[in-house]
């Protein structure tokens, strides 16, 4: 019996350590030169999807779900990749806090954020609609965050972050 604990205990722990993906890019492969010396502005659409939705194996055992702010974490997942990568990103409420004459500013639109709970992976996607209001050039990208289970704003900040990162791989190409 102990040894039957000992191996479920060592299943369940090599479940949730496997089961994570990892989002830290500061390794990446974006192209410096093509970032170089931009600013990039991501400007939360006011239409984007604002809570998570949630399906699968959805419970309650913890004590309930709760929603993050989804303008706030992607203000964080925005700083954060920046940090990561080393570019010039950020996020502005308006139009008023851009500087330089040909500011690349882009419009970002949460269209799909879904939390999906299999039996030992959860799965939280986001689809985000990328719009660069100069030439109206539109990118969608999709992040995803894998996990077994935990907080609902640092997965989100997690998918939002991958979603971006995502973009400016796209948006680098010619």
């Amino acid at each position: 019996m102990k040894n039957l604990k000992l191996l479920l205990k060592f299943i369940t722990m090599l479940t949730l350590l496997s089961c994570g993906t990892s989002h830290n890019y500061t390794n990446s492969t974006l192209n410096k030169n093509f970032y170089d010396g931009k600013t990039i502005y991501f400007q939360l659409n006011t239409k984007s999807q604002n809570t998570i939705n949630f399906s699968g194996m959805v419970g309650t055992v913890f004590g309930g779900i709760a929603q993050p702010n989804v303008k706030e974490t992607f203000k964080l997942s925005i700083k954060e990749l920046a940090n990561e990568t080393n570019l010039n990103l950020k996020f502005i409420e308006s139009f008023d806090e851009v500087d330089g004459e040909e500011p690349l500013i882009i419009d970002t639109d949460i269209s799909i954020i879904n939390w999906h709970f299999g039996f030992s992976v959860a799965t939280l996607k986001t689809v985000i609609n990328f719009k660069n209001i100069r030439d109206n050039r539109e990118i969608q990208a999709t992040g995803i965050r894998k996990s077994g289970g935990g907080d609902e704003m640092n997965n989100l900040k997690k998918s939002l972050k991958d979603a971006t990162y995502n973009y400016l791989k796209e948006y680098q190409k010619p």
